[in-house]
């Protein structure tokens, strides 16, 4: 039998953040529009969502033989809550004002956001299992 090569991509880390980035900023490949309480209708790519978003993800999942452009309606979240949420998953992050946060951290929770509330998720994880 041959000998196995490993090619590495150096740097896919930073490739992959670069390439989610322009995807947010350039109006291609999007499948899935998100709309708020303000009829805002903002474009998005259900594979970045779904990466960073285990609400996604499952909405994603459980829809996929249904259409494959899918329009989501998310009430109570307004098209400033949508810019935020998508520049925090294409871009790993998000500047937000401090009295805004408190928002903020609760549509990333709704959401089920990667990266911002592991620890507290994990808990309430553990916690239903003892239910």
């Amino acid at each position: 039998m041959s000998e196995k090569f490993s090619l590495k991509w150096n740097d896919f880390d930073t490739n992959v953040s670069k390439s989610f980035g322009r995807l947010r900023n350039e109006d291609y490949l999007h499948d899935v529009t998100l709309v708020g309480d303000d009829y805002t209708q903002i474009p998005a790519h259900k594979l970045v969502l779904s990466a960073c978003s285990k609400f996604f993800q499952e909405t994603f999942k459980r829809s996929s033989k249904i259409q494959s452009h899918i329009v989501l309606c998310l009430e109570g979240l307004s098209k400033q809550d949508l810019d935020n949420v998508l520049n925090y998953m294409y871009n790993g992050e998000v500047n937000i004002y401090q009295e805004d946060l408190d928002r903020f951290l609760a549509v990333a929770q709704r959401l089920k956001l990667e990266g911002l509330l592991e620890g507290k998720q994990e808990e309430e994880d553990t916690e239903h299992q003892r239910m």
